[in-house]
């Protein structure tokens, strides 16, 4: 396999990339159109026409999907087989994309311990195990910030456990559907003293519903603006999300924080001041080094059957 074509194509962004058999990214298609805004039948149509400059030649680099493109409303569903998963299990699962010669789903996972007790998992899962393989590591404890925010523990390269906060997705409804659309600056650039200041919130005693609350309180009569607004409500979020987890690794003393540029920042200052020691990692990298790895042990595998 001299040549890879990587995409993470979710529910409102597409992205792909051109990599070579060390991995090394040789062009990159940095945004498209989401699913959610792009009719269902037309997916491997628009699939073919995003990537059509990279499979024009005689030989056509295999294409390896990952993400919410595997969702019961993406291309096709992928399984999401139940803990404990290893990367080697993820192989086994991908799934032929129609419409589309050689392109290929990444499976996600799944928690299921009881029909109370469940959690799901897709496109993070390359993340981690590419993670891990960067960095050389068995065992860890992940924190992947994002709309649906993921902390994954993994012992002897197994993922073992997840939990999902809808961290991100929360903090847009709040600036979009609620009172503080009134008068949060969407726009304004990130504030440290009010993300710190919401963190602060997030450790009192009254509850998230009426620390969500004091956002709106505090830009009418306290030290909070409009510009102010969404760093400050984005502590209280982020910090609602790290004392829970805090809570539920309390032994944990390091934790690899994978994600955007845009989110190590604000979690880094979180999960510091939760104590924890913090390893970075770039969620394109991990994705890129994740869904090479399915990718080679997959063809590994269509080659011997």
């Amino acid at each position: 396999m001299d040549k890879l074509i990587v995409v993470d194509w979710g529910t409102t962004s597409f992205r792909a990339w051109l990599v070579d058999a060390k991995g090394e990214v040789l062009d990159e298609i940095p945004a498209g159109t989401g699913m959610r805004d792009t009719p269902r039948e037309e997916f491997p149509r628009y699939c073919a026409a995003q990537l059509a400059r990279w499979r024009g030649g005689a030989e056509m680099p295999p294409v390896y999907m990952a993400g919410m493109v595997g969702a019961p409303q993406g291309w096709q569903t992928a399984p999401q087989p139940v803990l404990p998963v290893g990367p080697d299990d993820l192989a086994r699962e991908v799934v032929a994309a129609e419409g589309l010669a050689d392109a290929w789903i990444v499976p996600g996972c799944r928690v299921q311990k009881s029909d109370a007790e469940i959690d799901v998992m897709r496109g993070e899962e390359v993340q981690i195990f590419g993670a891990l393989d960067l960095l050389k590591r068995d065992d860890a404890l992940f924190c992947l910030p994002g709309t649906h925010s993921k902390w994954a523990l993994v012992a002897a390269r197994k993922l073992v456990h997840f939990t999902t906060s809808m961290t991100g997705e929360a903090f847009e409804a709040m600036l979009g559907h609620t009172i503080l659309a009134k008068t949060a600056e969407r726009a304004a650039p990130f504030d440290e003293d009010a993300f710190r200041k919401g963190l602060d919130q997030a450790a009192s005693a009254d509850g998230l519903l009426h620390q969500l609350f004091t956002a709106r309180c505090r830009t009418l009569y306290g030290d909070m603006t409009p510009e102010r607004t969404p760093s400050y409500l984005s502590g209280i979020l982020i910090g609602a999300e790290v004392r829970a987890m805090r809570g539920l690794y309390p032994d944990a003393g390091e934790v690899i924080l994978c994600g955007s540029d845009a989110l190590r920042g604000p979690y880094g200052i979180a999960l510091a001041a939760a104590g924890f020691a913090i390893v970075t990692m770039s969620a394109k990298a991990a994705s890129l080094a994740g869904i090479g790895a399915v990718a080679r042990n997959h063809r590994a595998e269509i080659r011997v059957a």
